[in-house]
Parts: structure tokens; sequence; C-alpha cells
């Protein structure tokens, strides 16, 4: 076994802090669309079909979140949090400065906003500075701060007190404000350790592609597919929960409320239960549980409509994500960790840009009515099945990762 470095212990809870924090802001501005979304489209008076199409569109901006990565690599961790935290905080804020003045900026600064979110390069410093045996159990902490449900319980008093713009400039606010603990973050020792290389090597973009081998390049598209898989079918939740139960099955918004609550309390809890089973199980029964009880709850949502099966949804599909945070820092070596996970947040992006336009394609009523239930019935099967695809990879990937160092995974798979 390598030795690795490893921090002190009072360094590694605040890393965990503040990572938590920023994740914590990328969560938040993530599903604040829950809340945001009903306000948003009475105010530019356009149907659910038309606010998804606009989203879609400008989710193109997106696909250059690669570059916050690969920044990572060639600044170092530390730089590349900064950049993270500014693209991400500084629009959102916009957005509940100027955002409702016109529906064409709000979505130019949202196209922005979300090329900072779901990037998710917090999970680079912690892996790193982890030692094997709690690697699981620490990004599994930062992932639960992350995840804890502020926009679900304090959303709706946000938007009817400041208006719904202000769902997403505090938690902006909140973003800009996690710069005073960056402050005090090291760059990360497998940084330091590696930087001479990544100077050597990365005079280009170009050239750090080359560094990335076919079996790294074979490990990003199937994890890459997963994420694809992930980011569309979750879209279809947070993009129409909210108006199904409302405005399709009539429940009161202090009931969806309750439920987006819940729900966002069971992603704290799949948060929890995925870094434990990861550690103490292995990564691909992670996969397996986490895709699988996706699949089921999406079914039977579809079927019964009720809303324990959406609540399981927000638990395994924070699930799918817990794993490939983690799973994915562990199987990309340190020299290309960085640029491998821009590479992989860019994929994710195909998801964010399709998500809402098949949403956008198969509920396309102009007011939406009991009578649309069918549409919204459609919808929960289609992520149902593609939420079988992650399943399917693991017919092509069966590398085991728990307990073992970063070196020692580095030369087991990645050659």
């Amino acid at each position: 076994m390598s030795e690795e470095h490893f921090r002190s212990k009072n360094y590694m809870r605040y890393l965990v802090v503040f990572l938590g924090i920023v994740a914590l802001t990328d969560n938040s501005l993530s599903l604040i669309e829950q809340v945001a979304i009903r306000p948003a489209i009475n105010e530019f008076n356009i149907s659910l079909s038309e606010f998804t199409l606009w989203q879609g569109l400008v989710g193109i901006f997106s696909f250059f979140v690669f570059m916050i990565s690969w920044l990572g690599d060639y600044f170092g961790r530390r730089k590349g949090m900064l950049i993270q935290i500014l693209i991400m905080s500084i629009p959102a804020l916009l957005i509940g400065l100027i955002g409702p003045s016109s529906m064409l900026l709000f979505f130019i600064l949202y196209g922005f906003m979300i090329m900072g979110t779901n990037v998710n390069f917090w999970a680079v410093p912690i892996s790193e500075e982890s030692p094997a045996k709690n690697r699981g159990k620490l990004g599994a902490s930062v992932f639960l701060i992350g995840l804890l449900p502020f926009y679900a319980i304090f959303g709706e008093n946000i938007a009817e007190n400041l208006g719904w713009e202000w769902t997403f400039g505090l938690f902006g606010l909140i973003g800009i404000l996690a710069l005073i603990p960056w402050y005090f973050m090291y760059e990360t020792k497998k940084w330091e350790d590696n930087q001479e290389e990544f100077k050597q090597s990365k005079d280009t973009f170009m050239k750090s592609l080359r560094l990335i081998s076919k079996a790294n390049w074979r490990f990003i598209l199937l994890s890459g597919l997963v994420y694809i898989c992930w980011s569309a079918v979750f879209k279809f939740a947070t993009l129409t929960l909210s108006i199904y139960f409302q405005d399709v099955q009539g429940r009161t918004a202090d009931e969806w409320d309750s439920i987006l609550t819940l729900g966002g309390v069971m992603t704290l809890v799949g948060a929890l239960t995925i870094g434990q089973i990861m550690d103490r199980i292995g990564r691909i029964p992670a996969l397996i549980w986490s895709s699988g009880g996706s699949v089921i709850s999406y079914a039977m949502l579809a079927f019964t409509g009720s809303q324990i099966f959406a609540i399981l949804i927000y638990y395994f599909m924070a699930s799918v994500l817990g794993y490939l945070l983690v799973y994915n820092a562990e199987m990309l070596p340190t020299n290309i960790r960085g640029i491998g996970i821009g590479i992989l947040s860019t994929l994710s992006r195909i998801g964010f840009v399709i998500g809402p336009l098949v949403v956008s394609l198969i509920i396309s009523d102009e007011v939406i009515t009991a009578r649309s239930e069918s549409s919204f019935e459609m919808l929960y099967l289609l992520g149902a099945g593609i939420m079988l695809i992650p399943l399917m990879t693991i017919l092509f990937n069966r590398n085991e990762t728990r307990g073992m160092t970063l070196e020692d995974i580095d030369k087991s798979y990645s050659n």
C-alpha cells in the first residue's frame, strides 16, 4: 500500500464544512427552481412548455463548464474552487437584483449560473486530502451538507416575502460569502506533488487531453452516460412535480411544501446511506441500489401518483449522485482528475439540455389541469426507462475501489 499524506483532523473538519457550504450553494441553486418555476411562469406569462424550452436552449451555455475543472488542474484546486464560486454565485445574485426585469435577461443569467452549478469540483480536494478508509464517508459528509434542504424549508417564504427572484439571489449571496472560508484553504498535497508535471504537460488544453489513456476514456464515457441519464431524469422531477401535485392533483401549496420538505430530507438520508453502502459493501452495489431504486420510484409514481414515490425519487436520485461524486474522483488519476471531472460535468450538461426539452415536448398543454395527468404519467415512465441504462453500464465496468488508496486505484485501473 502506498503511503498517503494526511492533513490534521482540524483541517479536515474545516475542509468538510467549507466545501459543504459550496456544495450547499450549488445544490440549492440547482433545486430552487422547484419553488421559483410557478411564480416565474406567471410573471413572464408563459406556459410550462415554453419555460422548459427556453431552459433547455440556454442550457447550451453550461457546456463550457469543463473550463472550471481544467483550470483547477492547471492552476490548482484552490483557484479552481474560487472560479466555481464566482461563476455560480454572481449570476444568481444578479437574478435577485435585476432578473425579473426581462425574461431574456433572466434566462441569460440563468445560463451563466448553471455553468458553475453541478460542477462538483469540491469532490476533488476532499478526495485528494482524505485517507482511503474514510474517503467515502468524508466525501459523503460534504455531499450531506450540500443537501440540507434550505431551498425547501425557506424557499416559499423567500418567494412570498422578497419575490421568486430572490430564491436565486440569496443563495448566490451565500456563495459569495463562502469566499471568507475559501481564503484559509490550502492547496492539496497531491496537486502540489504533481504541479511540475502539470506545468510541463498542460501548456494547452489539447495536451492535457492527451494524458487521458484509453482506459480512462472508457471509464469517462461510461460514467458520463450515467451522468446524462441522472441529470435528464432528475430534471423531469424538479421541473414538474410542483405543477403535477398542485395543478393536476389539486394539492394545496402547504401540501406541496410538505412533500418538497420531506423530499429534501430524504436527499440527506440518501447521502448518509450511500456513503455507508460504498464504504461497507462497495461502489458497484451502491450503483445497483441507487439506480434500481430510482427506476422503481419513477415507475410507481406514474402508476399510482402517490407522494411516497415522489419523495423516494429524491432519496434514490441523491444516492446516485453521491455514488458518482465519490467513485468518479477515485477512478480518475491525479494528473487528470480535474479535467476528467470537467469532461464528466460537461457530459452531464447534455442531460440538463435534454431534460427540459423532453418535458417541453411531452407536457405541451398551454394550461395544466387534471386532464394533463396522462402526459405526466408518460414522462415519469420514460424517466424509469432511462434510469435502467446506468444499471446496464455494470456489464462494462465492475471495477471496485472500496478501501483502496488513490495510488493503488491508479495502478490497478488506469492503464
